[in-house]
């Protein structure tokens, strides 16, 4: 079967700002499943959608050689705001994306985003290449604002945006 590519029709280019954000990491069984709860519960006992009606919610795998499988979350927040353990204050340094959206499973759309990267005529790469972060690519779950606050968020058809750190070729 042929894989399919992307054109540039199919990716947004996308300025993320810079922001303080609280995550959430977790290494071993299942790190999404119990990641999310936690980053949601925050969200809620500080009303961050109301404090922060512009909060952005992020997500990325951590896969280091020789360890089980993680994933960290993200969720911006006031600057200036505490961040209470286990969650870790820390800043998104933001910068050019290109955002590819998919339904919530679709992840085999990653590697069609890279392939538009790689071939792109106007864009190219700008992460840092370390697996610690995912080399600075992101998930960011779409209409979270929304979401925090459904009980069942996957009944609403749950999206994503896949976003590859880019920047324009000199």
């Amino acid at each position: 079967m042929k894989k399919p590519k992307l054109t540039d029709r199919d990716v947004r280019i996308v300025y993320l700002p810079p922001s303080d954000v609280a995550a959430y990491r977790l290494i071993g069984d299942d790190p999404e499943d119990h990641v999310g709860p936690v980053i949601d519960k925050f969200v809620l006992d500080n009303d961050l959608t109301r404090v922060k009606p512009d909060l952005r919610h992020y997500g990325f795998n951590v896969d280091l050689p020789g360890e089980p499988h993680g994933y960290e979350m993200q969720v911006t927040i006031p600057a200036g705001m505490e961040v209470p353990a286990p969650l870790v204050k820390k800043r998104f340094k933001g910068g050019l994306y290109g955002a590819h959206m998919i339904p919530f499973g679709a992840f085999e759309e990653w590697g069609w985003l890279d392939h538009w990267m790689h071939n792109n005529s106007k864009y190219e790469y700008r992460g840092n290449g370390n697996p610690d972060n995912m080399y600075d690519m992101l998930e960011e779950a779409l209409n979270y604002f929304n979401r925090v606050h459904l009980t069942d968020p996957e009944a609403e058809g749950f999206q994503l945006d896949l976003l590859v750190p880019i920047k324009e070729k000199n």
